[in-house]
């Protein structure tokens, strides 16, 4: 009787030993598992942070890019006006050259209609005086016209010019002289800096080529653009096959690259 005690006594306390192994062995896990879970909430806090600095960075950078279209828009207004104005000049040294030109005709006729040259020397005089002022002012006039005809053709090419690139802006594409290269690269985010912004003809929302020796290796959204800087997302599909876009490539307009080929 006593041994059969002894021997369950020895197995109730082995029993014992074995759960309390168990239990500090799911302890220690437990413990390992919190450190771990621990340590990538921090990882995950630190990117969260980061993200929310780039994006109020990325924000930043929209509203830069908003006020120069704002600027571009309010000087395409000033050289429109300025060219009402100079096409409202030409129009009155025009009505006034051909008001010149009728009286120097009138005068022209009245000197035809004379009678004898003798009897009217005097008054051959001053018509001949006062043609020959009216065709002295029509030359003045003339000159006036022609400058003022290349003021206006002068002020057209600078509206032009200044729509195309207002144009090129709201449609989301970067001017055609567009080209800078990549001066900063997180493939982390996927994402690059380049070293031109609005002033280099960069425009936000549209796509770029990024080339490297005469050849494109891939394509970029532009999402941000400041006055001298921008960043673009990498466009992985447009990817060249094992190559890696690297600091220092070439980016120009997508279309610049399309008329390389």
């Amino acid at each position: 009787m006593a041994n059969t005690f002894g021997i369950l006594t020895a197995l109730v306390l082995a029993f014992s030993a074995f759960v309390a192994y168990k239990n500090k062995e799911e302890y220690t896990n437990q413990i390992t598992i919190t450190d771990n879970e621990s340590t990538k909430r921090d990882r995950n806090t630190k990117t969260f942070e980061g993200l929310m600095e780039d994006i109020a960075g990325l924000e930043s950078e929209k509203d830069a890019a908003n006020k120069s279209r704002d600027e571009f828009a309010m000087k395409l207004d000033e050289q429109t006006k300025k060219n009402e104005e100079v096409t409202s000049e030409a129009n009155a040294a025009k009505a006034t050259l051909e008001e010149t030109s009728g009286r120097l005709a009138e005068k022209n006729k009245e000197l035809e209609e004379l009678g004898e040259l003798k009897e009217l020397g005097p008054k051959i005089e001053r018509i001949t005086i006062s043609t020959q002022e009216l065709e002295d002012k029509l030359a003045i006039l003339n000159t006036q016209n022609s400058r003022l005809r290349g003021e206006k053709t002068q002020s057209a090419e600078r509206l032009a010019a200044i729509k195309k690139k207002l144009s090129d802006m709201t449609s989301g594409r970067s001017l055609p002289n567009m080209k800078t290269r990549i001066s900063a690269i997180s493939r982390t985010l996927g994402f690059v800096t380049l070293g031109g912004g609005v002033n280099s003809g960069v425009i936000g929302g549209s796509k770029v080529a990024v080339m490297r020796g005469g050849e494109k290796i891939a394509e970029l959204n532009i999402t941000a653009v400041s006055t001298n800087t921008a960043t673009a997302d990498i466009i992985q599909s447009t990817l060249k096959k094992g190559v890696k876009v690297s600091v220092g490539d070439t980016v120009v307009p997508v279309e610049a690259a399309a008329d390389k080929k």
